[in-house]
This record gives structure tokens, sequence and C-alpha cells, in this order.
């Protein structure tokens, strides 16, 4: 949800690694990924 109102509204979004930025378009398969956020993301639990 947060993503999507950053779309619109140009206010920014945090990421997994802390990062702070406002999302200027839709992320499109193959887009780089933060290594960061990729190791914090894979340690989550799924489902």
């Amino acid at each position: 949800d947060k993503i999507a109102e950053s779309a619109v509204m140009g206010t920014h979004v945090v990421a997994l690694c802390g990062e702070v930025f406002p999302v200027t378009r839709s992320a499109k398969p193959g887009s780089p990924v933060c290594p960061d956020c990729k190791r914090i993301y894979d340690t989550l639990k799924k489902g």
C-alpha cells in the first residue's frame, strides 16, 4: 500500500535495509534488488 501511495503522492518509502527513497515508477521483472534487502527478505518467514 505504501508503494502505491508513494508513486501517486510523491511520498517516500523505507526499504527493508532502512534506505529511504521516493517511488517514481513500478518495478519491472529483472530490476536490480538491493543485496541487503534481499538478505533480509530471505530471512522472513514465508506464508
